[in-house]
């Protein structure tokens, strides 16, 4: 359930204005005790108020700061009540974190080329978006998406997404699973170390699909200097590790169940958190009213490494 905890607030000069406004994050999901370590605590997600997203080409520099900063510490910002954000803030809010980059079908009732259209009505946008598996965006990619975007234009009864924060799985892990994933690499249209050290944060995180036709197998062992690995996974334990990875995911002490109103804008940590969109989000639109979500992705600047790829190459 959604929390009114207070978890931090700036007071943010405007460019032409003496008077101060606020900017306030709260607490979107309770702090869990993940192992027992100095870092035990952890607050994933945020609901950011005193941003209007509709003046994204004027919000001033030093927020828009605190907001790049706040998103890869807290890996999910949600920007309540922002009503129907035109295309054109949609992608300069995007453009705050880099290039913004598109690699999905275009639907002709999308405002813009960048912007993915999604809905539950095939009229209306693209239909059974994110619904294979668990994933990150992007994992088909020699460097996946960095930073995603999702604004609400219609929200359905039904139409909530699921959130995971990778580094906490990560820590909950037995030694021998966490030893193990760190030897492995997901296989699809590009091969990614399983586990990698975030490029923001250096927090280790994940890289993978868990489903159709993103996820090709998963290699033990993989050197990229001669395209080599010790283990290749076939089909049946590819899906049992699938299995294993999607169960780690939806642990309810991790997992944040999104259910979106219409007009909230969410920023998200694409490398630091999965996600998944449930069955629902694609009942009928005569049953449980019409569901439209406008997406960006902003192009990653980072191929994963390995902690120790990283350290071969720094020699």
């Amino acid at each position: 359930a959604n929390s009114c905890t207070v978890l931090e607030t700036h007071s943010m000069s405007g460019p032409s204005s003496t008077h101060t406004h606020p900017y306030c994050l709260k607490q979107l999901k309770q702090q869990v005790d993940v192992v027992s370590s100095p870092n035990s605590k952890w607050s994933f997600g945020a609901v950011v108020e005193g941003v209007d997203l509709n003046k994204a080409t004027t919000i001033p520099a030093e927020t828009v700061e605190h907001i790049k900063q706040d998103l890869f510490k807290y890996r999910f910002l949600v920007f309540k009540g922002q009503g129907h954000v035109s295309a054109g803030n949609q992608l300069a809010v995007s453009r705050w974190f880099g290039r913004v980059e598109s690699t999905f079908s275009k639907h002709p009732r999308s405002p813009d080329s960048d912007i993915l259209r999604v809905s539950n009505d095939p009229e209306e946008g693209c239909t059974n978006v994110g619904r294979s598996g668990w994933h990150i965006d992007g994992s088909f990619m020699r460097q996946p998406f960095k930073v995603q975007t999702m604004h609400f234009w219609s929200v359905s009864k039904s139409g909530s997404t699921w959130f995971t924060p990778l580094n906490e799985v990560i820590q909950k892990l037995p030694p021998e699973t966490r030893k193990l994933w760190n030897d492995l690499y997901f296989y699809g249209d590009a091969i990614h170390p399983l586990i990698y050290p975030h490029p923001a944060t250096n927090l280790d995180t994940m890289v993978f699909h868990c489903g159709p036709p993103f996820v090709h197998g998963f290699l033990k062992g993989f050197r990229e200097e001669d395209n080599s690995a010790e283990e290749i996974y076939d089909f049946q334990r590819t899906s049992l590790l699938l299995s294993e990875i999607t169960n780690c995911l939806e642990d309810p002490e991790l997992m944040h169940v999104q259910n979106w109103d219409e007009g909230d804008f969410a920023i998200i940590d694409n490398l630091g958190c999965a996600h998944y969109a449930p069955p629902e989000t694609q009942l009928p639109r005569s049953s449980v009213g019409l569901r439209i979500l406008h997406r960006t992705t902003v192009a990653g600047d980072t191929k994963p490494k390995t902690r120790q790829q990283d350290l071969h190459t720094c020699e």
